[in-house]
């Protein structure tokens, strides 16, 4: 069984061969990877951050297919997910602030393909963009 790690890289390569069902079936199948390993390391920054990364791979790979809807979906789910841990009555502090740094990593492509694929006004609202969290500079995008 490959490690996630070599699924992401699979991935990569068919996504810069133009293979496309292939990039997706690697991505797809590094997802699942990374969630199994994140059952038992909820707090684990490496795997929240590769969650994100392929999320965010499977975007660009949508959207390189001019599948902007789709792409929106793999962008907002990271996004959404962050706002959730960090609205979280349950929430362990370490993992709140393990969300707060993600926002910003899920933040920003998200404003980047809004520039590129106009998204609605209830749409964009429910993204809960906080204007601190473009203020900070150097903002990490992967």
């Amino acid at each position: 069984m490959q490690t996630w790690e070599v699924l992401m890289a699979d991935g990569h390569r068919c996504f810069n061969d133009k293979s496309w069902q292939d990039a997706e079936l690697y991505y797809q199948h590094a997802v699942e990877q990374i969630q199994q390993q994140w059952q038992d390391k909820p707090e684990n920054e490496a795997l929240l951050m590769a969650w994100i990364s392929v999320q965010h791979n499977l975007a660009a790979l949508y959207e390189a297919q001019d599948q902007p809807y789709t792409a929106l979906r793999y962008l907002t789910l990271p996004h959404q997910w962050m706002m959730s841990l960090l609205g979280g009555k349950y929430v362990s502090d370490t993992l709140k602030a393990l969300a707060t740094q993600a926002i910003k990593v899920t933040l920003v492509p998200l404003l980047d393909f809004s520039r590129r694929h106009p998204i609605c006004e209830s749409c964009f609202d429910a993204l809960q963009i906080s204007p601190e969290w473009l203020a900070e500079p150097n903002a990490t995008v992967h």
